[in-house]
């Protein structure tokens, strides 16, 4: 189907670029938004690594890249090369928007804040280049509407998030006009430059091997196209020889991104991820050269054979895409995001690395659902079937993670406005379409909106489910930068890694990249081993003399929780006058979540994934394995299990069973806690204890402990608990564990810190965050 001629109207050409603007302006501001709100903080972990990277290169030049470079500050002790492991298209993002800033005065840090937000809103104008290539420029300008508010392009394009997506989102529409483009008028001139603008992308987000193989599935699925077309006796609708040479420097060029950076090299040229671009290849070039020396119209009979053959290739391809991950010929990320179930527990172990719920995907695209089905039929054509392609294998890859959502944001948005624009020249449907399409754009702003008002992760301290504001990180980064000695590296769980060696200007032992998963798990059977274990693997394995923990906590004091036994602001009589519980405060683990605890599931199951048996050399029981493998029921209570956890509000509350790991005794002793409580308005309110653990009591028959949660059951929820499971005291030496089936409230937890662990910071305000030295 032909694309109509492009309107003439002064009118419409003026009225058009205004909305454009107006876009720009709209798109522009929910992006910056929290910037203005909560300060010109870089988001997340991953920018912060692609700044340091930035500043690096403004420093030492882009040769770096080509030819690699030693981080000693990373992965300690051994190092990293970050060129072969990252690739440079943020930083040179990021770079080209400190050079048009600086003559303002923006310095990098400012730059690589605004950078995302400026691409990302350009995106509006490369959307509607996109949409404009096989549809009308309503629906085209309908696309830069959506694309300006779309959930999916705002929630990697704020300011402050410097990494890989914002870009591509800019980039991927404007690519693909382009190829679309090549099909009709001057190949070599629109291929150039549209591999130019996909090539870029290979330098920018490892995403590029999916767009990589769009473009060579676009080709397989046009040839496809032509022979059905003239098994019909038709014309193919295209031109054979644009298709030949467009795909041809798509293909070499492409070709020559990807291997000129270190990551890929020319060996990912051999790789299963070049195979169908290599069939795009075969397919086009066949085509032409059959067209060329025999004719497509005298190959009617042939073609018409080999027809169901020939229309299968494309669907064979994308069918042994996951036979061949199934075989782990691809593996790591790209795996997960073909076989879901083919996962790592260090890629399950990412937030953003989790399948797409039916609720997120709502979320993200169920305002324009029915327009996007609606646009199927009016995509089914030679200039289309690109974007059709992209949105039937991008919502594949989408469901398999909550991430590649916003992979698939230039189709589906693409797909909607041609949807919405279709459906709008049905006259008796007009109104209703209209009305529709400005309801989802109204569910779309306050989606947005509400996005685009949350604070950045360093604000809240990595918290979530409330997020709560706190400078508690950014007070322990500065003590790390302050305070430790020059050279002294810090144990940290790896979704700090980057903050810790970026901002805490020290050595940090994983980070967000995870190219180490042996040193991943070992740092996790350190936190999950006993203490003295732990201590010796961190120290003696890793060579380093500093942990870091971070468990958000809430203090019950207020007096609505006296109802339920959590708080009381005077000594308790329990049951006579001769027993009497000290005045006190209840203390909540995880709340707001997002802490090492709640991690501590991933650091078992990591360490037993990559370490297993293996964790006898350790000074471990072999048997060790099958703990970490199931840690529920042994480290801490599980959903399913009997046992102190229940809701808080709508927050489940886990508690620990295991008092002796590393990382629980560093979270759960007392004196991280007294650090807080003394000196501090919470000192009026008495003793504080954990959820699960008591209050000491006194007794003419003795010493006993009242337990605050036992109460709540027997008070609030009507039932006396049932209480299973296993505990270890922090006495205790080595692993020995006795069974708690039948606990009563004459039971006192406690934790002590070893001998060989030393506290020597707790954070503010909250005291979130604690560092410990280990003292041989």
């Amino acid at each position: 189907m032909a694309v109509k001629p492009r309107l003439k109207d002064p009118l419409w050409t003026a009225a058009s670029s205004a909305a454009l603007l107006a876009a720009f302006s709209m798109a522009l501001y929910f992006r910056m938004y929290r910037v203005y709100y909560w300060g010109w903080w870089i988001d997340e972990f991953d920018p912060y690594v692609r700044y340091y990277l930035a500043a690096y290169t403004l420093q030492h030049g882009l040769s770096w890249w080509f030819t690699g470079a030693h981080f000693s500050n990373f992965w300690y002790p051994w190092g990293i090369d970050w060129a072969r492991v990252l690739i440079p298209g943020v930083s040179l993002y990021g770079l080209s928007i400190y050079f048009l800033l600086r003559p303002f005065g923006f310095d990098l840090w400012h730059a690589v804040v605004a950078a995302p937000a400026v691409y990302n809103a350009l995106a509006v104008f490369t959307m509607y280049y996109f949409v404009s290539r096989f549809s009308d420029r309503k629906a085209a300008l309908i696309a830069s509407i959506l694309a300006a508010l779309a959930p999916t392009f705002l929630q990697r394009g704020f300011g402050g998030w410097f990494d890989d997506e914002a870009l591509t989102l800019f980039l991927a529409p404007l690519g693909l006009g382009m190829m679309v483009e090549a099909l009709k008028r001057r190949p070599a001139f629109y291929a150039t430059l549209g591999t130019a603008a996909l090539g870029f992308i290979a330098w920018t987000w490892g995403a590029q091997f999916y767009l990589w193989s769009l473009v060579g599935f676009y080709a397989l699925v046009l040839v496809a196209y032509a022979a059905l077309r003239t098994a019909q006796g038709r014309s193919p609708g295209f031109s054979t020889r644009n298709l030949a040479v467009a795909y041809s420097i798509y293909y070499f060029l492409f070709a020559a991104f990807e291997s000129a950076v270190l990551r890929y090299g020319p060996g990912m040229l051999k790789s299963v991820y070049n195979l169908v671009p290599t069939l795009g290849l075969v397919a086009v070039l066949a085509l032409y050269i059959i067209d060329v020396k025999i004719g497509l119209a005298r190959s009617v009979r042939f073609i018409r054979r080999y027809i169901w053959a020939i229309a299968a290739v494309p669907v064979a391809v994308a069918v042994a895409i996951p036979v061949l991950a199934y075989f782990h010929v691809i593996s790591g990320k790209f795996l997960a995001a073909i076989l879901p179930f083919g996962r790592s527990a260090i890629v399950q172990s990412v937030a953003e690395h989790t399948y797409s719920t039916f609720a997120i995907e709502m979320g993200s695209y169920g305002p324009i659902i029915p327009f996007i089905m609606a646009s199927i039929p009016f995509l089914a054509n030679p200039l289309g079937l690109g974007a059709l392609a992209y949105l039937v294998t991008g919502s594949y890859v989408a469901a398999t993670q909550v991430r590649l959502l916003i992979l698939l944001a230039p189709a589906a948005i693409a797909a909607a406005a041609v949807g919405i624009a279709q459906m709008a020249k049905i006259k008796r449907l007009g109104w209703a379409i209209a009305i529709l399409a400005a309801a989802s754009l109204a569910v779309y702003v306050g989606l947005g909106w509400q996005t685009a008002t949350a604070p950045q992760q360093i604000v809240v301290s990595a918290t979530a489910g409330p997020s709560v504001p706190s400078p508690d990180w950014l007070d322990a980064l500065m003590w790390m930068a302050t305070r430790l000695p020059p050279n002294a590296s810090v144990a940290e769980w790896w979704d700090y890694g980057y903050w810790v060696a970026i901002l805490g200007h020290r050595p940090s032992l994983a980070d967000n990249s995870t190219v180490n998963s042996t040193q991943i798990g070992t740092i996790g059977l350190a936190f999950m081993s006993p203490a003295e274990v732990g201590e010796e693997i961190l120290a003696g394995g890793l060579k380093t003399n500093y942990v870091v923990a971070f468990m958000p906590w809430m203090a019950l004091c207020g007096q609505q929780y006296q109802q339920y036994g959590l708080f009381n602001p005077r000594p308790i009589q329990l049951g006579n006058t001769t027993w009497f519980a000290l005045p006190f405060c209840t203390l909540v683990p995880e709340y707001p979540a997002g802490g090492d605890f709640l991690k501590s599931y991933w650091m078992a199951q990591i360490a037993n994934q990559t370490l297993g048996p293996r964790v006898a050399s350790l000074g471990l029981p072999p048997t060790y394995a099958e703990r970490l493998g199931d840690p529920f029921g042994y480290f801490f209570t599980g959903t399913s299990q009997s046992g102190p956890n229940f809701f808080l509000g709508n927050q489940l509350l886990v508690v620990p069973l295991n008092l002796t790991t590393l990382l629980y005794t560093m979270l759960f002793n007392m004196e991280r806690v007294y650090w807080m409580w003394s000196g501090a308005s919470l000192s009026l309110y008495g003793y504080p204890t954990w959820i699960f653990a008591g209050v000491p009591a006194a007794s003419i028959f003795g010493g006993f402990a009242y337990i605050p949660w036992y109460t709540y059951y027997s008070y609030a929820k009507g039932v006396t608990p049932v209480i299973s499971g296993t505990v270890c005291p922090a006495a205790a030496p080595g692993i020995s564990c006795y069974n708690i089936t039948g606990l009563n409230s004459t039971n006192l937890f406690l934790v002590n810190i070893s001998h060989n662990l030393r506290l020597i910071y707790v954070s503010h305000p909250y005291g979130w965050v604690v560092i410990y030295q280990i003292v041989k």
